[in-house]
């Protein structure tokens, strides 16, 4: 992800750091295109659906530093981006990004968990994580890009992890509060002594911290230890994933965990211990064929696959390509 954008609408000026553009006067496809690198640029690697290649397409976004924080305002037409394994790997990040909704509707998406945001309500994303976020009407939308140590030194990163993709309303309370403070700093161009940034932007991570936190509350305490233990399994199964011979139960015994448990937490997120490493293999198996040169018996034993055949027909059989046609496709 890069730390500054640079400026595409030739019309508008501005320092280090901020992004100006309108899409409003270009031809859909250029006006698609400079849209899709901005948004890369802004916030990190994604790519972008539209509702239909034929209709024309109007957007604006504005970005600025505040402190160690990026905020932005969204004018656009509905439309879908996407962040998927494979660009986490090309482009790695750790950002939290806020989505505030002020007009319009929009979803978000992640950790098999989906908030529909409007009316000022906001929600996080984890870009160390594949997510969805899609524009279901046309919206305005608020971003504030934050780095994990930010968030984490405020609300404990495990916390912030379990409130991925859920709703926190701006109808009242310490959510409101939040919600307007974002939408004055995202939409006024009020010029902010370079002395006070730092106190600004402390302010504002406190108080949308206070709404997280207060979020977090509602989760019980069960909902909390889950969501920290289902982190630790994950992160032994990464840690081991090159060992076709390391099962859940060895994870289990190792973390002091039942089995039984261990498919229960899976299965809370959506999914099973099995069906989460092999998507995890084949993510790292996508990347190892674009960006090296190895041959794929050699990919397959590196990624836990007993040979290359395993590995050959596991891949086709969840891409529909075999894995030299994978690489020679580009994608």
């Amino acid at each position: 992800m890069t730390e500054t954008a640079r400026i595409l609408d030739p019309e508008c000026t501005g320092s280090a750091g901020t992004v100006a553009l309108s899409t409003r006067r270009l031809a859909s496809t250029e006006g698609r295109a400079i849209w899709a690198e901005t948004l890369d640029s802004t916030y990190c690697e994604m790519a972008v659906d539209w509702p239909s290649a034929q209709t024309s397409f109007a957007a604006d976004i504005r970005a600025r530093p505040v402190g160690d924080l990026s905020v932005s305002v969204v004018r656009a037409d509905p439309h879908t981006v996407v962040r998927t394994p494979a660009m986490i790997d090309s482009d790695p990040g750790d950002d939290y990004l806020l989505c505030l909704i002020s007009k319009g509707t929009a979803t978000i998406t992640q950790d098999a968990r989906t908030a529909t945001l409007a009316h000022g309500s906001f929600g996080l994303v984890d870009s160390s994580r594949p997510f969805v976020v899609s524009g279901k009407t046309e919206f305005e939308q608020v971003v504030m890009r934050a780095s994990r140590s930010l968030l984490a030194s405020r609300v404990g990163a495990n916390i912030a992890d379990g409130l991925t993709a859920r709703a926190i309303s701006a109808n009242d309370g310490v959510g409101r509060l939040a919600s307007n403070l974002l939408v004055d700093i995202a939409t006024h161009d009020d010029v902010i002594a370079a002395a006070s940034l730092d106190a600004v932007s402390s302010a504002v991570l406190d108080v949308v911290s206070a709404a997280v936190n207060h979020q977090a509350a509602g989760l019980s305490l069960t909902e909390r230890v889950h969501i920290d233990d289902l982190r630790r399994v994950q992160a032994v199964m990464i840690r081991d994933m090159s060992d076709p011979d390391r099962t859940i139960a060895d994870a289990a015994a190792e973390l002091g965990m039942s089995v039984r448990y261990i498919h229960k937490l899976f299965s809370a997120s959506g999914s099973t211990p099995r069906a989460w490493l092999y998507g995890k293999r084949i993510d790292r198996a996508k990347s190892l064929l674009l960006q090296t040169d190895l041959g794929a018996a050699e990919i397959g034993l590196q990624l836990g696959f007993r040979d290359a055949s395993h590995f050959s027909r596991t891949f086709s059989r969840r891409c529909g390509r075999s894995p030299s046609q994978f690489r020679a496709s580009g994608s």
